[in-house]
């Protein structure tokens, strides 16, 4: 088993090594009740990111999000749209395309972020374009938090804290 440090200097034991995003096999994801839950390898491990392993990824991270971003503007609008139809009791074969178009567009995100969690982060809100990624704090779980726009993963938030209970990895890293 191999041995890792973890972003505030802690050992901390894993049986996975980093590779290049492209040569890792990743495996099946636990079943889904509620909130989502982060990607496991075939052996049932989170993968637990360095703040350097996760600003890796941003590159490829970056534009998905942005896509996302952009396209649950484009369903919101769709979905207004077609609510407003369905309170007047229109149902013209337009507004039977638009839900369509809806239903297409929700189908293609819900790939788009399931193809994301294959990596290993977590798709937290596609408003702000937040993505965490599973981390551990003298081990203790926790997640760094990246906003889209952001140049690199800066913060940390215990899991049930979330955005709101984002700290600076900086402020913690010269803090005792």
């Amino acid at each position: 088993m191999g041995s890792k440090v973890d972003f505030l200097g802690q050992r901390v034991n894993h049986r996975w090594s980093p590779k290049l995003q492209s040569e890792v096999s990743y495996g099946k994801k636990r079943g889904r009740v509620g909130r989502k839950q982060a990607t496991t390898f075939e052996d049932h491990e989170t993968h637990l990111f360095t703040p350097q392993e996760a600003s890796k990824l941003l590159p490829d991270i970056k534009p998905k999000i942005k896509e996302l971003v952009e396209k649950k503007k484009v369903v919101a609008k769709l979905h207004d749209e077609i609510e407003k139809c369905n309170l007047f009791g229109f149902r013209t074969a337009e507004v039977a395309e638009k839900a369509a178009q809806l239903d297409a567009l929700v189908e293609d995100m819900k790939r788009e972020v399931s193809e994301l969690e294959d990596l290993g982060v977590e798709v937290k809100d596609l408003d702000y374009g937040l993505v965490d990624f599973p981390a551990e704090k003298y081990g203790e779980s926790v997640m760094l938090c990246w906003r889209y726009g952001e140049p690199e993963v800066a913060f940390w938030h215990k899991p049930n804290e979330g955005y709101n209970g984002r700290r600076s990895l900086k402020m913690q890293l010269i803090q005792p």
